[in-house]
């Protein structure tokens, strides 16, 4: 039996920060079935869809690593009209 797996292709190691966007068992009698063999193709092609869209979406930062990239000097000062 075979296996279909589709992955971002990320630049770090692989880990389990990259997330598996398909993973199927295919046997050769799912490919024999037209009708079958096309439904995987299409799963197949919505996965590597998916993980294009994963590797060009950018995670946005979190408030404390915001923070701490603030000048040492506005750190903990209020916005002028911010109650």
């Amino acid at each position: 039996m075979a296996r279909i797996i589709v992955m971002g292709n990320s630049p770090r190691p692989l880990n389990n920060e990259v997330p598996v966007l398909m993973d199927e068992e295919i046997k050769p009698d799912h490919l024999a079935d037209e009708h079958i063999a096309h439904q995987i193709i299409e799963r197949v092609a919505w996965a590597v869809l998916d993980a294009e869209e994963a590797i060009h979406r950018v995670p946005a930062p979190d408030v404390g690593a915001r923070l701490s990239r603030r000048p040492a000097q506005t750190r903990g000062l209020r916005h002028r009209g911010v109650g």
